[in-house]
C-alpha cells in the first residue's frame, strides 16, 4: 500500500508556519507529511511513519519527501520549508548524495531548506553525524535538531553537532504556566543553547499565556496551533509568502 502511495503520488503535506516570537513573521513552513488512502481518506504521518520504519521503507519515503520539498522550494522562491528526516536516514550516503545531486548549483533553494533531524532518533555514530550536519550546513541548508529535551542525549547532541537552530519539545513548552518543573528545564535548556549560539524553536505553542510565557524567557520562534494549525491551500501560503524574511 505505501509503495502504492509512493507510484501514484499520494503523498503530500501540510505546512505549519514557524513565526519569529517577537514580530510574528513567518521564518519557514515545517512540511508535514500526509498520505490519502485507497479510499481518498486523509491519513496523519504519525499514524503510519512507525509501520514504514518498522517494515524498513523509511528511506524509500524520506527519498521522497526529499524530492518533493526541493519542489516546492523551487515552484515558491519566497517560501523557506522545514524537512523531517529520519535518523535512520540522515547518514545513510545515499540520501546524503540525492540532496547534493538536487541542490547542486541551487544556491537559492539550498539556503531555504531546513533539515530538521529528530533528537530522540537513534544516532549511534555522533561523529558521522556530526560531517553530515557539516555537509549539510556547506551545501547551504540550515539544520534543525527537533525534539530537543524528549531524550537522553540532549546536551551531547549541542557539544557535537554544528547546529542552526535547536527546536525544544513541546512536552517542556506546554502548560509553563502551571508548570515550575517544565519552567525550570526550559530556563536550564535555553540556556544551553544561547552558550552555543543556536536559534531556538518552542513547539506545541498551544496558548497565550504559553507565548507569552515563552517570549519573556528569551526565546527566538514558535510553532503550534496557537500560532498557526497545519494547511493545505496554497492561498494562505501565498499570503504568508510576502512576509518570509
Amino acid at each position: 500500500m505505501l509503495r502504492a502511495a509512493v507510484r501514484e503520488d499520494r503523498f503530500f503535506f501540510a505546512f505549519q508556519p514557524v513565526v519569529c516570537a517577537a514580530t510574528g513573521t513567518v521564518d519557514y513552513f515545517e512540511c508535514l507529511l500526509r498520505m490519502r488512502d485507497e479510499n481518498g481518506a486523509i491519513v496523519a504521518g504519525v499514524e503510519f511513519i512507525s509501520i514504514i520504519e518498522d517494515l524498513g521503507l523509511i528511506g524509500v519515503i524520506d527519498h521522497h519527501v526529499l524530492e518533493k520539498t526541493v519542489q516546492e522550494l523551487a515552484a515558491h522562491p519566497r517560501v523557506s520549508l522545514g524537512l523531517n528526516v529520519s535518523g535512520l536516514t540522515v547518514c545513510n550516503p545515499t540520501w546524503l548524495q540525492s540532496l547534493t545531486a538536487l541542490l547542486r548549483r541551487r544556491s537559492e533553494v539550498a539556503r531555504r531548506l531546513v533539515v530538521e533531524i529528530t533528537e530522540t532518533a537513534a544516532l549511534d555514530d555522533m561523529a558521522d553525524s556530526a560531517r553530515v550536519v557539516a555537509t549539510l550546513r556547506q551545501i547551504g541548508c540550515r539544520v534543525a535538531l527537533d525534539d530537543f529535551g524528549a531524550g537522553h542525549t540532549s546536551l551531547r547532541h549541542l557539544e557535537v553537532l554544528p547546529l542552526d537552530i535547536v527546536k525544544v519539545d513541546g512536552s517542556i513548552t506546554r502548560n509553563l504556566t502551571n508548570s515550575r518543573q517544565n519552567l525550570k528545564l526550559l530556563r536550564h535548556l535555553l540556556g544551553r543553547t544561547k552558550d552555543f549560539g543556536f536559534a531556538t524553536v518552542a513547539e506545541w505553542v498551544e496558548s497565550e499565556d504559553d507565548a507569552d510565557r515563552l517570549r519573556a524567557e528569551g526565546i527566538g520562534y514558535l510553532q503550534g496551533y496557537h500560532v498557526g494549525p497545519p494547511t493545505f491551500e496554497r492561498r494562505r501560503l501565498a499570503t504568508a509568502e510576502r512576509t518570509i524574511r
